[in-house]
């Protein structure tokens, strides 16, 4: 095996959840990029040995950014364990707080993480800081929606982090009227801020040269298999057909069978990071390369469907496909662009949703059903898919859970990347004895375009040769140190 040598590192990355780095390392005329992520969490294994039931809300821990993403899948997955089908109120309600979920997540990316990258590219210092200096604005868009966001959470749900909405074949509350009212005014002062922060994105990004000119960098090209649920061919964030399609934009994969999802998509495990690389399988892997990797996300999601439900969302998933000249979408530039397009269409699902007299008349739970040893819920976080496959016992105790985050999924895209990039900061080192500034801030945008959430990722580790995703025990000590539990 090659020996590598570590050329330079871009420790840490910055406005990224989690802790990561970028390494680059050279054998003879062999340069690699590698995204490293630096913690390890491994909550697969903090799921083994509790009861079914209980998992949706002990796997909502695993992130603050996803909390909710992790709940609603959990629980289809728990669904799927008892052999339930939740109601339609149910179902409904599980829909509402997923749009709540992404249109919460993507104005907080796009104000704080995408706009600096995009609003001022190529200047010394990009930084939040340095954007709300110069645009207040944003900055009141970002605070304000994400209050009155928050506090619907708390109303409807409970709790804003981590709240008990889930049970096995439906949820445990519903909404009233009253709860459906405040949320529909809730909506229309988020719409208003949401108006202000498509015009700044049109006028500032999308109508500059700059952006024009980033779109026709070869370096932010992705030629890959994108991933997404579809209804019906359209856009889909709750529950769907998993899709795939090539790098010419042809569908090569679909089912409405989660459990399929292992004949799409396999794992790799490398000693230099905790999150494992993810393939698509039919293609055999091939380590960091474009080939056999894998895209999940906004963009991705634009690229699996044909349309997307909305009149605004529509009209901006158009004109995003014009600009960029066509399907497939490949620049991840356009990543913070299609999180646009899906603030739009969060936005428009919600004001029908809370249309419907089902989403707060009828069950809230179907409590018939055949139990089964395994279930596998998807869904798409706003990040992207996000799959969770839990087998149980007779007693419905977990004796086995697999976690497949959207960051992970990305991690071979964003390694692959980042290769594009790599040949021109070795040739800056060899030739000024630095990178330049520009070469690490396009390789440090390029990592935010995917919007990482590195802890949710981590559940792998390499010890002497062997690949392991579920790598330590826990152990329960009393005052006196005696061991009182162990798994």
């Amino acid at each position: 095996m090659a020996e590598y040598r570590l050329l330079a590192a871009l420790d840490p990355i910055t406005l990224v959840e989690g802790i990561a780095r970028i390494v680059v390392v050279t054998s003879g005329s062999d340069v690699r990029a590698l995204y490293q992520i630096m913690e390890f969490r491994g909550f697969e294994k903090l799921a083994v040995g509790r009861h079914v039931e209980d998992l949706p809300r002990v796997v909502s821990a695993i992130c603050g950014f996803c909390s909710w993403a992790h709940h609603l899948v959990s629980g289809k997955a728990v669904d799927a364990v008892f052999g339930r089908k939740p109601p339609l109120r149910a179902e409904l309600t599980r829909t509402l707080v997923n749009y709540i979920q992404v249109l919460d997540s993507h104005l907080l990316h796009l104000s704080f993480i995408g706009l600096p990258d995009l609003a001022l590219w190529g200047e010394d210092r990009r930084d939040v800081v340095k954007l709300l200096a110069r645009n207040p604005e944003i900055a009141s868009i970002a605070l304000k929606t994400r209050s009155i966001l928050r506090k619907a959470e708390d109303r409807l749900l409970g709790k804003i982090q981590h709240g008990p909405v889930v049970l096995p074949g439906g949820v445990c509350r519903g909404f009233t009227k009253e709860d459906i009212a405040e949320l529909e005014k809730a909506l229309a002062e988020i719409g208003k801020a949401v108006d202000e922060l498509h015009r700044f994105f049109d006028e500032r990004v999308v109508r500059s040269e700059l952006f024009k000119s980033l779109l026709e960098r070869d370096e932010f090209s992705m030629r890959c298999y994108s991933m997404g649920l579809v209804r019906g061919g359209a856009l889909e964030l709750y529950d769907g057909a998993l899709r795939v399609t090539d790098s010419r934009g042809r569908v090569v994969s679909e089912s409405s069978n989660p459990a399929t999802y292992t004949d799409i998509i396999g794992e790799a495990f490398v000693s230099w990071n905790h999150a494992a690389l993810t393939y698509y399988k039919p293609a055999g892997l091939k380590l960091l390369s474009e080939e056999s990797t894998i895209m999940v996300g906004p963009l991705a999601r634009l690229n699996v469907a044909e349309k997307v439900p909305g009149e605004r969302a529509s009209e901006e998933y158009e004109k995003l496909v014009e600009v960029a000249g066509g399907k497939p979408l490949s620049n991840v530039v356009l990543y913070h662009w299609a999180r646009l397009v899906e603030i739009l269409h969060s936005l428009e699902m919600l004001g029908k949703l809370i249309e419907s007299r089902e989403l707060y008349e009828g069950d809230l739970v179907d409590p018939t059903g055949s139990p089964r040893s395994r279930g596998v819920g998807i869904i798409e976080a706003p990040r992207g898919v996000l799959i969770h496959d839990y087998g149980a016992d007779s007693n419905m105790v977990t004796t086995r859970a697999r976690i497949i985050t959207p960051t992970t999924i990305n991690n071979m895209a964003i390694n692959a990347s980042l290769g594009k990039v790599s040949a021109r900061l070795v040739r800056e080192i060899e030739s000024e004895g630095k990178p330049s500034p520009e070469t690490v801030a396009t390789m440090e945008s390029i990592v935010r375009s995917y919007d990482p959430c590195n802890s949710c990722a981590t559940h792998c580790v390499r010890v002497g040769g062997r690949e392991l995703t579920v790598s330590f025990s826990i152990v329960v000590l009393d005052e006196r140190g005696e061991v009182l539990w162990q798994g």
